[in-house]
């Protein structure tokens, strides 16, 4: 009788020891519960964004298709040259988003840390001369730009586009075919110096002018009141557009979320079909 109760004493607790040790090993081969994922949260609120005035068109278009996905977001605008837009945001404008026709705009506020994170260049752009429909200044290449009494209208020296213009005029005159002479004649047909690149191109559309230098998006945009003369490729500029969200931005995540837009197959798309050559 001792021996048996011995024995079923062992026997009890070499049970309970072997079920502990199975119970041990099955907890750590049993599966982890599946995660819980839930839906992103919809964008919602408003972003201010200021873009380069030969933007203007495109960018509406793709606002509008973004606003679409995400119908919790009004997008505005604030479109002019980016140099007067740079200067804005330094001065506190309320700004989410800077798209710049140059990168000098953009590093000029990158290095006073106003932008939040990595500019993107999401768009590059063609200089063109454009000349009014009638063309009575008999405007056919641009060695024309040199001849005397003809009205020559550009950007302001300090806006993109103006800029872009005066370094191919001198690169023009650097080469034999021009010389040296070609600049000055050429900047003494100035009439005067337009804020912005739709400002120069609407000089050229009311013919108050006999050429201009503008993207070649802008002249498409006017395509049925100007003609354009191509540039030399070699003597051309190739103008880079990057876009950023603002340090001060008070809608960083829909801000972001429409760089990603215009930078992504929906924006490019848009891009191409306004004329612009793509970013890489």
């Amino acid at each position: 009788m001792r021996m048996s109760t011995r024995w079923w004493r062992a026997a009890v607790a070499a049970f309970g020891l072997a079920a502990v040790l199975v119970a041990a090993c099955g907890g750590a081969t049993m599966p982890a519960a599946p995660t819980t994922t839930t839906a992103s949260t919809p964008l919602t609120g408003t972003i201010s964004v200021f873009a380069a005035s030969s933007l203007t068109e495109v960018f509406k278009t793709i606002a509008a298709d973004f606003q679409r996905a995400n119908p919790g977001v009004t997008v505005e605008f604030n479109f002019a040259a980016s140099s007067a837009l740079a200067t804005q945001i330094d001065q506190a404008a309320p700004a989410d988003v800077f798209a710049s026709a140059d990168a000098t705009n953009m590093t000029r506020l990158a290095d006073k840390s106003q932008i939040d994170g990595t500019p993107v260049t999401f768009a590059k752009n063609l200089p063109v001369i454009v000349i009014p429909a009638d063309n009575k200044a008999a405007i056919a290449t641009p060695k024309d730009l040199s001849k005397a009494g003809v009205k020559l209208v550009l950007a302001g020296p300090d806006v993109p586009i103006g800029n872009y213009a005066r370094q191919i005029i001198d690169r023009l005159a650097a080469t034999p075919e021009y010389g040296a002479a070609y600049r000055d004649a050429t900047l003494k047909n100035l009439v005067s110096n337009e804020q912005n690149v739709r400002a120069v191109l609407t000089k050229i559309e009311l013919g108050e002018a006999d050429a201009g230098i503008v993207y070649q998006t802008d002249a498409l945009v006017a395509r049925e009141k100007v003609k354009t003369v191509a540039i030399p490729e070699a003597a051309n500029v190739i103008a880079v557009y990057p876009i950023a969200v603002v340090k001060t931005a008070k809608n960083k995540v829909a801000a972001a979320a429409f760089i990603k837009f215009v930078t992504g197959a929906p924006g490019q798309a848009a891009l191409k079909a306004a004329g612009f050559d793509a970013a890489s």
